[in-house]
């Protein structure tokens, strides 16, 4: 499964505890590796600089490891552009623009948005939350081997 992570109004300025912050990033590199995106205006035309607009939040060996594992994208007008409709996935954004909203919907797929709440203090706890049940969902509806 696919992890599709904004950074504005869901890691950074938000009311989320950063333990939780933390909790959820660490969840999603550890349970997805090589499936962890960032789907954000930091990283956008070919520029990544998801890390430099996180450096003052998270501690420098999360920082690294961020670095190291989460993928950049590179979208056009619409962050649907660089999702891959084709895996399971789950995005975390603060906005969905509408046109966003159309291109999910006819991919049955706006289940799989997670509308973070910036001034809600268990936004974070919320997504890990809803990451798992997307998450056993896919698991429950691939074939047996």
């Amino acid at each position: 499964m696919n992890i599709y992570f904004d950074i504005d109004g869901v890691l950074k300025g938000v009311d989320s505890p950063l333990a939780d912050l933390v909790e959820l990033v660490t969840y999603c590199l550890d349970n997805f590796p090589g499936h962890v995106y960032w789907l954000t205006t930091h990283c956008k035309g070919g520029a990544n600089n998801a890390i430099y607009a996180l450096r003052d939040i998270f501690d420098n060996e999360l920082l690294d490891r961020m670095a190291a594992e989460i993928q950049p994208t590179d979208w056009g007008t619409l962050k649907t552009d660089a999702i891959d409709f084709s895996q399971p996935f789950c995005w975390l954004d603060d906005d969905l623009w509408q046109s966003e909203r159309m291109v999910l919907e006819q991919h049955d797929a706006l289940k799989n948005h997670i509308m973070m709440g910036w001034r809600d203090e268990l936004a974070a706890k919320k997504a890990l939350f809803c990451i798992k049940q997307i998450q056993k969902l896919s698991s429950d509806n691939q074939p047996a081997a």
